[in-house]
């Protein structure tokens, strides 16, 4: 059996994506080059965009398989996280946030292996597949050390900045999106709903949850300027602000120093259980009249 790749969910958007010869140009190094250069690409060998659009899919594919593959080899991940991690969000990175997806791949190679005092200098180069990683990134300069008086200063001076570079024309892409969400006709689709504000609420439960219970996780120069940059993304848009939360989501994911829990051993019973339903609910969810096909 198997699953048409129009069935996946924002496969119409990708379709309806202008179709048209790309030529990279430096100016547009903050435009997301990644998507029209890749389908671009892939349109010299098939000549025809639909088959081009299906072999970005695939590359995806491959993408998302290397990465989950690391993850589930890394030893300093508890098994219940990654088992939680993979359920929610599989199916998304995989088939339906293309051009996101990359982003958040190298993000989280690149988190992961700086928390183990390490560089993965290829994940700076995340803000090409999508420019919500840019802020992400430019936090990871800000360390994972206690913050101080000085930077908080300069954690908040950084988040009114990128709030301010969004007015300028190289961003204008990002504000077009900020007024897409809010418009009417495409807001009862995809707009702001009741699952946004329950998510925004998720995250500060969790956030308040984990740092009760390891603090350095949460109380950290990078932490808070991605959490900040969350909350003033939420009031801006929270469609936009679910979509930067996932460099939080990663970021918690891939964390090795939670230690021991007491009861990670029933987690990791529970969770294989629990989470296959969860991960059949969410893979129907993110299909358009899914039928199997055989």
């Amino acid at each position: 059996m198997y699953v048409p790749i129009e069935k996946n969910a924002d496969y119409e958007g990708y379709v309806n994506f202008t179709f048209q010869n790309y030529h990279f140009e430096l100016k547009s190094i903050f435009s997301e080059p990644y998507f029209p250069l890749i389908l671009n690409a892939m349109f010299k060998y098939t000549q025809d965009w639909k088959q081009a659009l299906n072999a970005v899919y695939f590359i995806n594919f491959l993408s998302s398989s290397v990465f989950y593959i690391w993850f589930a080899y890394r030893r300093d991940v508890k098994y219940w996280i990654k088992i939680l991690f993979f359920a929610f969000s599989y199916i998304l990175f995989t088939y339906t946030v293309l051009r996101n997806s990359p982003a958040y791949f190298l993000f989280g190679f690149l988190i992961f292996y700086l928390l183990l005092g390490r560089r993965f200098w290829a994940g700076y180069f995340g803000f090409l597949t999508h420019i919500s990683s840019l802020p992400a990134l430019a936090a990871t300069f800000l360390g994972f050390g206690k913050p101080t008086y000085k930077q908080f200063f300069l954690i908040l001076l950084g988040a009114i900045t990128f709030s301010g570079l969004l007015s300028l024309s190289y961003f204008a892409h990002i504000t077009a999106k900020l007024d897409t969400y809010t418009d009417p006709s495409i807001a009862e689709k995809y707009g702001v709903n009741i699952f946004h504000k329950i998510y925004f609420v998720m995250i500060i439960g969790l956030t308040l949850l984990i740092y009760k219970n390891r603090k350095t996780a949460i109380y950290n120069n990078f932490y808070c300027a991605i959490f900040l940059i969350y909350l003033i993304l939420y009031f801006l848009n929270p469609v936009m602000a679910y979509r930067f939360s996932y460099y939080i989501i990663i970021y918690l994911a891939v964390y090795p120093f939670y230690g021991k829990l007491k009861y990670d051993k029933i987690l990791n019973i529970v969770f294989s259980i629990v989470l296959v339903f969860l991960f059949y609910n969410v893979f129907y969810s993110s299909h358009i009249d899914l039928k199997l096909l055989k």
